[in-house]
């Protein structure tokens, strides 16, 4: 009878008061809503990695949110060794279950079309609309793509047939040879092709309406001012893209002096919080000026090369200026085919370890 009774007052007397106990509670990954959305439990961290062995998916919450990050697509449900990062340190490593799971949000694909750019950009109930096509079949050797309708075909294995917008950002080959092989495919429908010489492209500032909320603001195209002999590489179509809190810029092939001009009409804001920076000209040494980078300020920044390609992009004096502002890089002679999800809130990143 004492027995049971001290036992009792000691039981009393640990759960009393809520700081008298402590139990400890483990991040995870939890399903709420139809969505996996990350619980923290308390930990700080900046970004969560999630790994099947094949690929990596990095969730983050998009700068101007205060939303924990979710899992906005998974293909399948399965194991996922999870790590919960702060900076560079990991302070959280468990396996944890994922279903399969698919949030309506914008996906942009970054395409390894080898030496190129391409980019599928589909907002959510529209749509899709396309930058760039690669070389395609216009390409000859094995970092070109060797002649591979690379672009097309992942278009037909999409089953995107009708288009929005055809975006061209400039005239050079790895950029309008797959677009090519789009247009006089006989396949294909799009409501409008646009180049840096089109008479119906926004004027600078102005936007550009891709539907589903997203829209991209036009940064610059065509002659720098003042100077008619402009190249072809800073001729390029730049955009931000944004949806809600979500913004990545799109730089075609400028060099130094198409960033300058883009800095020179007060268009972008370091206060804006950029989540993503395509990267200039494949990383080429001409092309991502520290001024340029220290505006944009991306959280990541993604590099289209093709591996082993005679120019030596990425060039090592990039990849030191994009490190010195503390983006993560990410690229496709790396990391092959790069897909972005993002509802605006969180951003979820899928790649190739």
């Amino acid at each position: 009878m004492i027995r049971n009774i001290l036992l009792l007052f000691l039981f009393l007397l640990l759960f009393s008061c809520e700081d008298r106990i402590y139990v400890e509670k483990n991040p995870d990954i939890i399903l709420q809503d139809g969505i996996y959305i990350l619980d923290p439990a308390g930990y700080e961290y900046t970004k969560v990695i999630l790994s099947d062995g094949n690929s990596v998916s990095e969730l983050v919450p998009c700068r101007e949110s205060a939303s924990d990050p979710a899992v906005l697509f998974s293909g399948e449900g399965k194991y996922y060794d999870m790590f919960l990062l702060n900076g560079e340190d990991t302070v959280y490593i468990k396996n944890t279950w994922i279903g399969k799971t698919a949030k309506e949000c914008l996906n942009i694909t970054v395409l390894d079309v080898k030496q190129g750019d391409s980019f599928i950009i589909a907002p959510p109930g529209v749509k899709p609309s396309v930058m760039d096509g690669g070389y395609g079949s216009l390409g000859e050797y094995d970092w070109q793509g060797g002649g591979v309708q690379i672009f097309a075909d992942w278009l037909k294995e999409k089953s995107f047939y009708d288009l929005k917008y055809i975006i061209e950002t400039h005239h050079d080959t790895d950029h309008y040879g797959g677009l090519l092989d789009v247009t006089s495919a006989g396949a294909f429908s799009f409501e409008a092709y646009l180049d840096n010489a089109s008479s119906v492209l926004p004027g600078f500032g102005d936007t550009l309406r891709f539907g589903g909320g997203v829209n991209g603001v036009i940064l610059r195209y065509g002659d720098v001012a003042g100077d008619p002999l402009t190249s072809d590489n800073d001729r390029s179509i730049c955009l931000k893209l944004i949806y809600k809190d979500f913004e990545m810029i799109f730089t075609g092939d400028i060099e130094e002096d198409g960033e300058s001009d883009i800095l020179s009409r007060s268009v972008l804001n370091p206060a804006e919080q950029y989540e993503v920076l395509k990267v200039a000209h494949h990383g080429s040494r001409y092309s991502s000026s520290e001024t340029f980078l220290n505006t944009v300020l991306p959280l990541y920044s993604i590099i289209s090369s093709g591996e082993g390609n005679p120019f030596g992009h990425p060039t090592e004096e990039v990849i030191n200026r994009l490190e010195n502002i503390g983006t993560d890089i990410l690229g496709t002679d790396v990391n092959s085919t790069i897909e972005l999800y993002t509802d605006g809130k969180s951003l979820q990143l899928i790649y190739t370890k």
